[in-house]
């Protein structure tokens, strides 16, 4: 058994080393992937993700990377900038999502938290208890776990310190596996220590006594009243919580993006304090203000957004934004600014290439944590854009020149450990204990291997040598310090290779994943990452996905993408709640319907039959009736639902025209935003609906397509829509009498939202119970969505164990992972006491013939391809053409082995289907030959090309004695065959 196959064995769902979750554990907030674009080889996409849900299953993960000498990167929410929780040489992700539990005691004023709770939940608890956090990261929805292993500062540090100041005790796996208990003294030993030293599995947080927060605002002119007044603070010893101080452009651009009560264009300080101190606090303000020329007035508490990430939401929309924090006495902060005009411009400037600003908060100990903020003029993909990346070393050096440090050191800055940890860290000064030294022989005598997060705060010596490049990279960059334009003029620039790649898979998504400030508000009012806390399934970690993809190409010069990674990232619920909340406004949710629509316009459109309705029927089946009844292509895989749909209405004696299971809405083609064939498909919809004036449908999919899709389409294709239309569940709800008063889990699918209201007041109008409940089953891109859907039917069957469902498709993939799962329409039919007899039809395509289909894809795919090997072999002289011009000569080879490989792979497998239907009714064969149809869609649209392409480039490697570039006839056969894939793909439907 290799690591591998251990860790699946151990973590079983919690464990994954998909290409989705790999790539979306490879970004912070700072510029690491930047680093990677532009040629520093950094490992940063790990090998393995590990969700541990408790201490023991961290232990047992360690013991498995020590047996296996496999690094460990502990991962919070990816919130800090230095590169503390990306991967610096592959090896274990540990994703402390599932870790999340919090606990008040309330006797000793302490929140014991395990490592995956943010600050906000931590707050949120401890308000419930009437209390709250003394002190918090500005990144409020980041981890405990990362805040306090990076010893972070944040809202309230003027009154209370830094968060190790503010930690009553640690628990934390050491590199041996072992678990220790940290108190005291011994806090320094993983406090600032980024997880090099330890993975903290639980920790006691110190609250205070919840009082209402007042704001204060004090505006000067210029930067000399806003220091005079800053020592004021510290002379005065003024009671405040938290104060933040804004430079001019930052300020007005706060006030103009989130409408904040500050001064444009002036220097703001705001000043926060419990309205308990307002009789203490606000006389000082105002001599202050008084004393050095200042306008007061009163503040807005608008957020905690607005604290940190609010500022590079707002400056980020002018271009890249070059950002660094450190520490430094108040006292030194004119040097720190002369220092950085001479090399980046006039301070409360900000335009391109020119200027900075600055956004202050004062700390204890008279220590200030200073964020610079400048323009840079190119794309973050720019080839050149380590030019502009050299002005954060710029800051960087001003700040050490000045006595101070940076807020963390992560991977850049490990020359600066000592002079973090102990020179500006005197939380542990004051205790007698060098704190630096103490990490660092710790380090050493427990971790010689390098295991625990390498690469970070020490010079690696075993592993993640690659950080060391950074150094010299930037060098090299500064060498012409004040020439950094020159040199940029200079240097060839233009888009890398990874984000054009990128562009071809993922479209606009790249553009809007480039701008993503990572601040994970997305992450944390996400209803599906609720549910199942894994990272691929939040906002960020999609647009964290689309830079990892950039880097992948980057680091290994290919990359393959299959689409089913594409709809993994892309499949979720589509509420919209990240819209409302992102800092950056950025469209999520309408970018993401885009990113679907590019896999569902590639899942083939099934030819679905009519269904053979009985004959006891035909009395409610009136041709001339104006009541339409639809049931559609997406009923026919739960035919209960339309059997049941039958009886009901004939009991209520209403006859219906019948639009049977052949009929298509055109639901896909909607949300593919595929126009033209959606106006055809209406068109003739319309002519066969013209005298129906009430149309009732089974599935939310159809409700959405005729309620929303038609009325959009109809004005432009100049046709009338006439009919009503109404969800079955509610005509019945109307009609049918019953009451009772159960519980029920009403599991409202995607497209039902609009209804879904409606339906559970009516229910609750009988007697029920309803509990509301919400997420995608992915039931409508089932086979091609990964494994989302599974993962989302498993979570919500765990957490209800009977569900109701409006989605006839949703209760068919509940039912397949085991969930007690009924339509609202069965449930109607039982309490009306309607008697279903409906022969079974539910067909599941059992594993080992699952198995077989992927292997006879794979192998007729090599098989064709290998035909043409010679072929190949003589066209390698023309791969010194480049990657576009070798395409054109080798396209109609790889057309005419997928064309040959789909002739093939068709065959074998209706003989396979022939096999599973032999004896089978005709109603069985239809629900067998559409299970294989969407099997065999799933296999081909998660197929891994790469292995293939490797096989076949060693194959013509092995018949020629040329010299060729390898990597233009790998990726050149890699674009085609994903190209040709999509044929492959539709002409299933011929099965």
């Amino acid at each position: 058994m290799g690591i591998r196959e251990e860790l699946e064995s151990r973590f079983g769902d919690n464990f994954s080393d998909s290409l989705v979750e790999r790539l979306s554990h490879t970004v912070d907030m700072g510029f690491v992937p930047e680093l990677v674009w532009s040629g520093i080889k950094i490992n940063i996409i790990p090998d393995y993700v590990v969700y541990p849900k408790s201490t023991e299953d961290v232990i047992d993960l360690v013991k498995i990377a020590l047996k296996y000498d496999v690094p460990i990167t502990p991962y919070g929410r990816g919130t800090n900038r230095y590169g503390n929780a990306i991967p610096a040489d592959g090896g274990i992700l540990v994703d402390f999502s599932k870790m999340d539990k919090v606990e008040i005691d309330e006797a000793n004023k302490i929140a014991i938290v395990e490592p995956g709770a943010t600050w906000k939940l931590i707050d949120i608890a401890a308000q419930q208890k009437g209390l709250q956090l003394r002190t918090f990261p500005s990144s409020y929805d980041s981890t405990a776990g990362g805040g306090i292993a990076g010893d972070a500062l944040g809202i309230g540090s003027y009154e209370y310190g830094f968060i190790c100041d503010n930690i009553s005790f640690i628990d934390m796996v050491n590199p041996k596996g072992e678990l220790v208990h940290l108190e005291g003294k011994d806090l320094a030993i993983a406090c600032g220590a980024e997880g090099t030293t330890g993975i903290i599995v639980k920790a006691g947080i110190k609250l205070r006594q919840f009082s209402n927060t007042e704001a204060m605002v004090i505006s000067f002119d210029d930067f000399d009243k806003t220091y005079n007044a800053i020592g004021e603070f510290y002379r005065e010893v003024i009671p405040a919580w938290h104060i933040q101080v804004r430079g001019p452009a930052i300020s007005s651009y706060i006030a103009e993006k989130f409408k904040a009560s500050l001064d444009p264009g002036k220097w703001n300080m705001v000043i926060l304090y419990p309205s308990s101190r307002s009789s203490i606090v606000e006389p000082k303000l105002y001599r202050i203000a008084q004393t050095y020329g200042g306008r007061m007035f009163e503040g807005e508490w608008t957020g905690w957004w607005s604290f940190n990430h609010g500022v590079n939401a707002a400056l980020r929309t002018k271009g890249l934004l070059i950002h660094q924090h450190g520490l430094i006495h108040y006292t030194k902060i004119k040097e720190l600014i002369e220092g950085l005009e001479k090399n980046i411009g006039k301070l409360g400037t900000l335009t391109i290439d020119n200027g900075f600003d600055l956004d202050i908060d004062l700390e204890r100990r008279e220590v200030l944590l200073v964020n610079a903020f400048t323009q840079a003029s190119l794309s973050p993909v720019d080839k050149k854009i380590i030019y502009d990346l050299a002005k954060n070393t710029l800051m960087m050096d001003e700040y050490i020149k000045v006595g101070g440090s940076m807020l963390s050191i992560g991977i850049f800055v490990h020359k600066y450990a000592k002079n973090r940890l102990s020179a500006m860290g005197r939380t542990f000064q004051e205790l007698g204990v060098d704190r630096y030294e103490e990490i660092k022989k710790y380090k050493e005598e427990m971790d010689p291997n390098e295991i625990f997060n390498p690469g970070k705060v020490f010079d690696p010596k075993r592993r993640a040598k690659a950080v060391l490049e950074i150094v010299g990279k930037q060098q090299e960059a500064l060498r012409f310090r004040f020439g950094i334009g020159l040199a940029k003029a200079l240097t060839p620039g233009g888009e890398i290779e990874g984000y054009k790649v990128a562009k071809r898979y993922l479209d606009i998504f790249v553009d809007y994943a480039l701008t993503c400030i990572d601040c994970a508000m997305c992450v944390t009012v996400c209803p599906q990452f609720k549910l199942v806390p894994q990272w691929p399934y939040a906002p960020k970690g999609m647009f964290d996905f689309t830079r990892g993809v950039i880097s992948y190409y980057e680091l290994h010069n290919s990359v393959d993408i299959p689409d089913s990674a594409i709809a993994e990232i892309s499949g979720c619920h589509k509420c919209g709640l990240c819209d409302g909340v992102c800092p950056a406004k950025i469209p999520i949710s309408t970018l993401l319907i885009k990113l679907n629509s590019l896999v569902a316009k590639k899942i083939p459109e099934e030819k679905v039959p009519d269904t053979p309705i009985p004959a006891k029927y035909n009395d409610i089946i009136d041709e001339n009736s104006e009541i339409g009844l639809w049931l559609g292509k997406y009923v026919i895989e739960n035919p209960t639902v339309l059997f049941s749909s039958l009886e009901l209405l004939k009991k209520l004696g209403i006859r219906i025209k019948l639009f049977n299971t052949s009929n298509d809405s055109g639901f896909l083609q909607y949300i593919s935003g595929n126009g033209k064939d959606l106006t055809e498909i209406m068109k003739n919809n319309l002519e066969k609906m013209k005298n129906v004036s009430e149309l009732i449908t089974l599935t939310p999919e159809d409700y959405k397509a005729f309620s929303e899709a038609y009325r959009e389409y109809a004005k432009f294709a100049g046709v009338n829509i006439e009919a009503e239309v109404t969800p079955l569940e509610l005509r019945l709800l109307k009609s049918i009498q019953f009451e009772g008063n159960e519980e029920i889990n009403l599991h409202v699918a995607c497209f039902s939202s609009t209804y879904a209201d409606d339906i559970i007041k009516r229910l609750r109008d009988r007697g029920f119970k309803v509990r509301k409940v919400e997420g995608c089953s992915g039931a409508i891109l089932e086979k091609n969505i990964g494994k989302r859907a599974d993962m989302m039917a498993k979570a919500l069957g765990e957490k209800y164990q009977n569900l109701i469902t409006l989605c006839p498709l949703a209760a068919v993939k509940f039912r397949s992972v085991g969930i007690n799962a009924k339509t609202l329409i069965e449930f109607i039919a039982e309490k009306a006491g309607v008697n279903i007899a409906v022969e079974a039809t539910e067909y599941k395509i059992p594993q080992s013939i699952k198995d077989k289909i992927s292997e006879i894809i794979n192998n007729e795919i090599v098989n064709s391809l290998n035909k043409r090997i010679q072929i190949l072999v003589d066209t390698v002289s023309f791969v010194s053409s480049g990657e576009v011009e070798y395409k054109k000569i080798i396209e109609p080879v790889i057309t005419e082995a997928i064309d040959e490989a789909s002739n093939n792979i068709l065959k074998k497998i209706r003989e396979i289907i022939d096999n599973e239907t032999s004896g089978k009714s005709e109603a069985e064969k239809i629900v067998i030959r559409s299970a294989f149809i969407k099997e065999l869609s799933a296999i081909i649209m998660s197929l891994t090309l790469q292995p293939i392409v490797e096989l076949i480039i060693k194959q013509v490697k092995s018949n020629t004695s040329e010299d060729f570039d390898q990597r233009i006839m790998a990726n050149a056969i890699l674009e085609l065959l994903r190209e040709k894939e999509d044929s492959l793909n539709k002409s299933i439907v011929n099965l």
